[in-house]
């Protein structure tokens, strides 16, 4: 209630601010008619007197007006002019907040209608907000001109730096919108392998997926990030660029997972390869993300003619993120239906436990990585490395407080893992003791084949990644501690 009550202020605030400044505005100068013509006729009838206003001199054509009488005229009808442009954004600003909420509401009948609404209404959103952004800052500006001019003392550069404001809103907002429609891309450090290099993984996966009666990825990429993810939006790896289905694997995972864990987590991945879910994840979650980088990148221009639009699309993404997280739980649960049908309940909660229990140990391993780095060492198999590690942490201890994480995942969000337990009837205390065992007699990274050969290999690029990115930061720190040298001297 408080976020609508900000929002409705922010889009009332200009409008209401220039209606007023010219409904003052004129009330002064038609003040200053009626006492002039009570001077000259200090009998006149106050019936009469109050009809005359400056707009029904100007508009009278028998009356015969001076240059300087003709200029008042002019300012008048602008006063009118801002009058109706207040009026119309603020009922703009408020009607469209109605239609947000009306689709917003709508998009939760199902991904069908989220699908369809979304975008087309993302756009018109959109286009309306940047012509409120003109138009806030139109009123902001001759607002503040004729109050400064009515005392004055007019302050150009100030109203100079409202208009560029509203430019850079607008600007920033077309340049927003114009990169949501791009194709979805998703940038992972990992290796794409073919049939020729992973012919037992190939053969795994397409026979889970025709048994689910899903359609088969088009690429398989292996990496180091902790996650497991499948996309239609362009992947760029090392050294190449994907397009079509790309299924994701993470090999440090691989390593603690058993043959079953991991065919219940492909069984997971491809049964987003079913029905909607793949058009789902292309058409929408690439735009719905852009939205968030638009508010962003709106929010970073900072110009208060650009608040009343930064609530409205943030109130836009708001009414849809609801929508979004119903359709989401949704799409997660019945994709887990598919990996507990290809092995059992247990299993996929079994390795939906490891998952959320030991993934997030990868932030401290790369910690490590750019500590090394730094006094010139590398891992030379970090897969192998982090599952080595992981035998320590494999306690009672790091269960704790795990039903209520999330996994990541570059394209799409899932529901917390208690729910996720709930859905396949599985409890955490029934699979917590498997879920710690993270020496698989058969790991399952054993089907792909040299995989300590690729391990190294992509050991070795994901390094160099790390490194740039040390070399950078250090760069930017050294750079940033001679400048405060600099002004301190």
């Amino acid at each position: 209630m408080g976020n609508r009550l900000v929002m409705i202020l922010l889009i009332a605030a200009i409008p209401l601010f220039g209606y007023l400044v010219s409904s003052w505005i004129q009330w002064e100068y038609d003040s200053q008619l009626r006492e002039a013509i009570i001077q000259a006729f200090p009998n006149a009838d106050e019936t009469i007197l109050q009809e005359f206003t400056v707009s029904v001199v100007c508009d009278d054509p028998d009356i015969e007006l001076s240059p300087a009488e003709r200029e008042l005229c002019s300012i008048y009808s602008n006063l009118d002019l801002m009058k109706s442009g207040s009026v119309v954004a603020g009922s703009s600003g408020a009607a469209l907040a109605i239609l947000i909420k009306i689709a917003g509401l709508f998009a939760r009948i199902s991904r069908r209608v989220l699908l369809v609404v979304f975008k087309p209404g993302l756009y018109f959103t959109s286009i309306t907000l940047m012509g409120l952004i003109l138009v806030h800052a139109s009123i902001a500006m001759g607002s503040i001109y004729y109050i400064a001019a009515w005392f004055g003392r007019i302050p150009v550069g100030f109203i100079v730096a409202i208009g560029l404001g509203g430019l850079i809103g607008f600007f920033v907002l077309a340049s927003s919108m114009l990169a949501i429609v791009k194709k979805a891309q998703t940038r992972v450090i990992g290796l794409p392998v073919n049939r020729d290099r992973a012919p037992k993984l190939y053969e795994k996966i397409e026979s889970t997926a025709e048994r689910l009666g899903a359609l088969p990825p088009n690429n398989i990429v292996l990496g180091l990030d902790p996650n497991f993810f499948v996309t239609e939006a362009d992947v760029v790896c090392v050294g190449d660029r994907l397009s079509g289905r790309t299924l994701y694997c993470s090999l440090p995972l691989c390593r603690i997972m058993s043959n079953g864990e991991f065919d219940a987590v492909i069984g997971h991945e491809l049964g987003h390869f079913k029905g909607q879910d793949t058009a789902y994840t292309l058409k929408f979650y690439p735009i719905y993300r852009g939205t968030a980088t638009a508010l962003a990148e709106l929010k970073d221009a900072s110009s208060v003619v650009l608040l009343p639009a930064f609530a409205l699309l943030s109130y836009f993404y708001d009414a849809f993120s609801a929508a979004e997280n119903t359709h989401s739980r949704e799409r997660e649960f019945a994709a887990d239906n598919e990996g507990a049908y290809v092995t059992s309940a247990e299993t996929l909660g079994t390795a939906l436990v490891k998952v959320h229990a030991f993934a997030p140990f990868w932030s401290h391993f790369q910690t490590a990585a750019v500590d090394a780095i730094r006094d010139d060492r590398f891992f030379v198999n970090a897969s192998k490395t982090f599952a080595e590690a992981m035998k320590m942490e494999a306690t009672d201890n790091v269960l704790v407080g795990i039903a209520e994480t999330h996994t990541s995942h570059p394209t799409d969000s899932h529901p917390p893992l208690a729910a996720r337990l709930v859905s396949l009837n599985v409890s955490l205390e029934s699979v917590a003791t498997q879920s710690l065992n993270v020496q698989p007699e058969t790991m399952a990274s054993s089907i792909v084949d040299n995989v300590e050969s690729l391990e190294e290999e992509i050991s070795e690029a994901y390094q160099v990644v790390l490194a740039h990115y040390v070399r950078v930061v250090d760069e930017a720190e050294e750079m940033s501690g001679s400048t405060r040298g600099e002004s301190q001297e």
